[in-house]
């Protein structure tokens, strides 16, 4: 039992003294927080930039096809929608029928 309450207490201090070590280090200057920042962008445009170019080509082709898709499914929905007021007209005329006799 004294073992593992002393391997307790050496883990604890020996992450404490982990944790202050770090608190302790060298803080970076602001010329290299700007540095690092101006990198760190370059890279990221010079990835990222030729994907956009990509994706704005597939929002144009979705959006073409978003357009044909609504040219030909329009006609369709128009008569669906017809034919579904036909069957509610005469779905609630033969129910008034129904009630009548």
């Amino acid at each position: 039992m004294k073992v593992l309450v002393l391997a307790v207490v050496l883990l604890c201090v020996c992450s404490l003294e982990g944790a202050v070590v770090k608190r302790n280090a060298e803080t970076p200057s602001l010329s290299d927080v700007f540095t690092q920042y101006f990198q760190t962008v370059s890279e990221y445009l010079s990835k990222h930039l030729p994907e956009k170019a990509k994706t704005e080509e597939l929002k144009t082709q979705a959006k073409a096809y978003l357009e044909q898709a609504n040219e030909q499914l329009s006609p369709l929905v128009k008569q669906l929608h017809t034919e579904l007021v036909e069957l509610i007209t005469k779905l609630v005329e033969t129910r008034k029928k129904a009630a009548q006799q």
